[in-house]
C-alpha cells in the first residue's frame, strides 16, 4: 500500500500557485502550506522549521534552490514539473501527467541521491562548457533539427586547449570542443556511450562527456551515430572521451561561460563535486533499478580517441577541424621507424632485388604466371617507394633522398640482370606474358594508384601488414622492369619503352595515391614538399598521355576485332570466313592475327588475293598473320 507524507510545504511561483488545490485535494489528505519562493529564500530558518518534506513546483532555479536547503537541513524533496521542464522529466523518469507528478511528490518513501555542485551551483542534470556539437540539441529535437543543427556549426567548431583534473590527481591535457558533466547516467543514446551491460552507478560519480571532433570526417561519423536507431554501443565514437570520477576541475586555454541545467550560471574554470547521497527525494520505481549502489567511486578513464601530444595539440588548437584527421605522435612515430628503416639500403635489398629480376624474367620466358607471381611476391620494392610517399608527405629531404637512392638502385639491378638473362638466349622469344606488359593503359593507372592506397593503409596499421603481399602482387612492379630490360636485351628500344612506362605508371601513380593516403590518415597536416609532388604530378600528366593513347587504342582493336569475327570475303571464287582476330604492336608496327575458315585450298596467289582486300581495310603499313583451318 502507498504511503504519503502527512504534512508538506508547498515552495511555487507566482505561475505555479494553482498547484495548491490539487495538492490539497489529493487522497492523501496531507496538510499542506504555500510559501514563495522568495520569501523562502528571505528567511529559510524560520520557513523550514519543523518541516520534513517540501514539494516544489517552478522554474529551475527554483528546484535548485530548495535541493541545496534540502542539502543543508535534510527534509525530503517531491518535484512537480512543468510542462516545459521536458529534460527534467526525462532524465529523472518524472511523470508528465500532473496529477501523477503530484501523487509522486506526496510519497513518504523518497531515496537516498547525489548532489552535484559546480562552483557552489546544484546542477539537477547537466553541465555543458564549450561547444557540443550534437550532444548539447534539446531532447525534443528530430532528426531533421539535428541534421540542420549539424551541418550549421560544422565549420564553426573548433578545438581548444583543456586541462581536466579528478579527484585521484590525474590530469589530462587535450584538446576539445567542449564538454557535458551529467548528475547521473540514464536511459538513452548518450548513457550508451558510458554504461556497460551490468553495470551499476557507484555511490558518490559523476561523469564527464568530452567531444573532441579532430576531424570533419569523425563528427559525420558521430552525427551517423546520433541519427542510428541502436541503443546501444561497443565502444566510444572517435570523436568521444568520457571520465568518471568524484570531483572534475576543469580549465580550458580561454575563459568560457558554464551552462548548468541550459542557464549561463556561471564562468569557468570550474569545479564539479559530487555530495553522496546529500538528498532524499521522490523518484519513479523506474530510477530504483539505477540507483547508486553501496560501493565506493571509481574513477574510469576512457581518453584513447582524444587528441594528445605536443605536435598534436599546436596543430589542432583554435583553429577550425580540419576535413581529415591527425594521427597520434605515438602512432606517427612508430610508423615512421619503420618507414626510415624501409628507406635504407642493405644487402638483402639488393640480394632480393637480383633474386626477384631472375625469377620474373625466367617466368616471363617460360610464360609462366606462377613464376611471375612469385617474383612479385618476392620483390621489395614496394617499401621503399611508401617510404619515399611519407617523406613527400612529411617534408623529411633525408628520407626523401634514401628512399629515393634505394629505388633507383633497384631499377638499375632489375634492368642489368633481366638483359643478361635476355643474352643467354639466342633465338630471344616474345611471349605472352612479355606481350600483356608492353601495352599499358590507363586501366593500369588506376591499378596502380588503387595499389598504393592499400599500400600506404597497410604500412600505417600494423593489423593488416600482412596485406602488402597481396599489393605487391596486384601492382606488379618488377615484371614490367624485367620486360624493360629485356627490351635493352634484344636491342629493341620500342620494346623497352612500352615495358618501362607500364613501370613508370606504376611507380608515379603509387607515389600520389600513398602520400594523400597518408595525409588523409593524418600523417600530416599538410603536404610539405609541395615542389616534389608538383613534379610527380607532372610526370603524371606525362604519362598519362601515352596512356590514353594506348587505352583508346586498346579500345579500337577490341571494336575491330569483334567486327571482323565471322566476316566473309570471296577470294578467287573461294568464301573465307574470319573465326578470330587479334591486332597487336610488335616492334612499333601493326600486326593483325587471324584464323580463317576454307573449304577449298588456298593457293599462295589466293592469299596474295586475300591480303589484297585486307587492305582496303587497313591503309597504310600492317603486318598479317594469317593461320587457315580446312572443314569439310
Amino acid at each position: 500500500m502507498t504511503q504519503y507524507v502527512s504534512d508538506a510545504l508547498f515552495v511555487h511561483t507566482t505561475d505555479t500557485a494553482d498547484l495548491l488545490d490539487r495538492l490539497q485535494n489529493h487522497v492523501s489528505q496531507a496538510a499542506i502550506t504555500p510559501v514563495m519562493i522568495d520569501a523562502l529564500m528571505a528567511d529559510p530558518q524560520k520557513m523550514l522549521t519543523g518541516v520534513d518534506h517540501v514539494v516544489v513546483c517552478g522554474t529551475l532555479e527554483t528546484i535548485r534552490a530548495v535541493a541545496k536547503l534540502a542539502a543543508r537541513t535534510g527534509f525530503s524533496v517531491g518535484v512537480v514539473p512543468t510542462k516545459t521542464q521536458k529534460e527534467l522529466i526525462r532524465f529523472y523518469d518524472l511523470p508528465s501527467n500532473i496529477d501523477a507528478a503530484v501523487d509522486l511528490a506526496l510519497r513518504a518513501d523518497p531515496m537516498a541521491f547525489d548532489l552535484l555542485l559546480c562552483n557552489g551551483h546544484v546542477a539537477l542534470y547537466k553541465v555543458i562548457v564549450g561547444d557540443l556539437p550534437l550532444l548539447d540539441a534539446p531532447v525534443d529535437v528530430g532528426k531533421l533539427g539535428l541534421l540542420e543543427t549539424a551541418f550549421r556549426r560544422i565549420y564553426n567548431t573548433r578545438l581548444i586547449k583543456y586541462r581536466f583534473a579528478t579527484a585521484g590527481e590525474r590530469q589530462i591535457i587535450t584538446a576539445a570542443s567542449g564538454c557535458m558533466v551529467i548528475h547521473h547516467r540514464r536511459k538513452g543514446k548518450l548513457a550508451a556511450l558510458i554504461i556497460k551491460d551490468d553495470d551499476t552507478t557507484a555511490a558518490g560519480s559523476t561523469y564527464a562527456v568530452i567531444a573532441a571532433p579532430t576531424s570533419i570526417v569523425k563528427y559525420l561519423g558521430f552525427l551517423l551515430w546520433r541519427l542510428s536507431t541502436a541503443r546501444r554501443i561497443e565502444r566510444l565514437p572517435e570523436a568521444i572521451g568520457y571520465l568518471e570520477s568524484s570531483v572534475f576541475e576543469i580549465e580550458p586555454e580561454k575563459e568560457l561561460d558554464v551552462f548548468i541545467d541550459g542557464e549561463k550560471l556561471t564562468r569557468t574554470p570550474v569545479r564539479c563535486e559530487v555530495k553522496a547521497s546529500a538528498l532524499r527525494v521522490n523518484l519513479p520505481r523506474t530510477f530504483l533499478k539505477e540507483k547508486a549502489s553501496a560501493k565506493p567511486a571509481k574513477e574510469r578513464i576512457e581518453i584513447d580517441h582524444l587528441p594528445r601530444g605536443k605536435e598534436l595539440l599546436k596543430a589542432l588548437k583554435n583553429k577550425r577541424i580540419p576535413f581529415f584527421s591527425y594521427a597520434s605522435e605515438e602512432r606517427y612515430r612508430e610508423l615512421f621507424k619503420v618507414l626510415r628503416e624501409d628507406a635504407e639500403i642493405n644487402s638483402i635489398y639488393i640480394m632480393l632485388m637480383v633474386l626477384s629480376t631472375m625469377l620474373a624474367a625466367a617466368g616471363l620466358y617460360l610464360n609462366s604466371s606462377s613464376v611471375i607471381i612469385g617474383a612479385m611476391l618476392l620483390a621489395p620494392l614496394m617499401a621503399p617507394i611508401v617510404s619515399f610517399a611519407m617523406g613527400l608527405t612529411r617534408g623529411d629531404v633525408g628520407m626523401i633522398k634514401k628512399s629515393m637512392l634505394k629505388i633507383v638502385i633497384g631499377m638499375a639491378i632489375a634492368l642489368l640482370a633481366s638483359a643478361f638473362i635476355t643474352q643467354l638466349f639466342p633465338d630471344k622469344p616474345v611471349t605472352g606474358e612479355m606481350q600483356a606488359r608492353l601495352n599499358p593503359s590507363l586501366l593500369d593507372l588506376a591499378v596502380a594508384i588503387i595499389s598504393g592506397i592499400a599500400g600506404a593503409y597497410s604500412k600505417s596499421f600494423k593489423e593488416i601488414i600482412q596485406s602488402l603481399a597481396g599489393v605487391a602482387i596486384a601492382v606488379a612492379l618488377v615484371p614490367p622492369l624485367a620486360v624493360a630490360g629485356t627490351g635493352i636485351g634484344r636491342g629493341d628500344f620500342q620494346f623497352f619503352f612500352q615495358a618501362f612506362l607500364l613501370f613508370s605508371t606504376n611507380l608515379v601513380g603509387i607515389i600520389i595515391a600513398a602520400a594523400l593516403t597518408f595525409r588523409v590518415l593524418g600523417y600530416s597536416p599538410a603536404i610539405y614538399r609541395k615542389r616534389g609532388l608538383v613534379l610527380v604530378f607532372l610526370l603524371l600528366a606525362l604519362i598519362a598521355v601515352p596512356l590514353y593513347t594506348s587505352y583508346e587504342r586498346i579500345v579500337d582493336e577490341r571494336i575491330l576485332e569483334k567486327r571482323w569475327t565471322k566476316e566473309r570475303f570471296l577470294v578467287n571464287g573461294k568464301y573465307v570466313i574470319v573465326d578470330n582476330a587479334d591486332l597487336r604492336w610488335q616492334g612499333g608496327k601493326k600486326v593483325l592475327i587471324m584464323e580463317v575458315i576454307l573449304r577449298d585450298l588456298m593457293t599462295r596467289e589466293d592469299m596474295k588475293a586475300f591480303k589484297k582486300k585486307l587492305h582496303i581495310y587497313f591503309p597504310g603499313k600492317m603486318v598479317f598473320r594469317i593461320k587457315t583451318v580446312y572443314i569439310p
